[in-house]
């Protein structure tokens, strides 16, 4: 399970609000990245962070679903570069582009437009 304790309450609003307008389809979309994630990046504390770090990037973004998540791995790849974690980052990268590829998901984030 992953905590969301690192993202504040606002950010905490946003995924709930994200998660209940989700299509089923959407739901099992943002499901399977994240284990494709955490298959590679571990399912112990490190692993569960980068996905919150995903998390809370994708709410300061405004994207209005978590089916994006793969959209937005290769960011956190930049923050992490210093810490030794990009490879496994980008080697995640390229399985959920291949994921999003596959199912015929957006490359571009899904953000409301102010």
């Amino acid at each position: 399970m992953v905590s969301l304790d690192f993202v504040d309450d606002e950010g905490k609003a946003r995924i709930i609000s994200m998660w209940k307008g989700m299509s089923e389809s959407d739901k099992a979309h943002f499901i399977n990245q994240v284990a494709l994630a955490m298959s590679i990046w571990g399912s112990d504390e490190k692993g569960r962070r980068l996905v919150v770090e995903v998390l809370r990037l994708m709410t300061d973004d405004g994207t209005q679903t978590l089916a994006d998540f793969g959209l937005y791995v290769d960011k956190v790849a930049a923050i992490k570069e210093a810490a030794g974690l990009s490879d496994k980052i980008k080697r995640a990268t390229v399985i959920i582009e291949g994921y999003r590829v596959k199912n015929s998901l957006s490359s571009e984030p899904h953000r409301e437009l102010f």
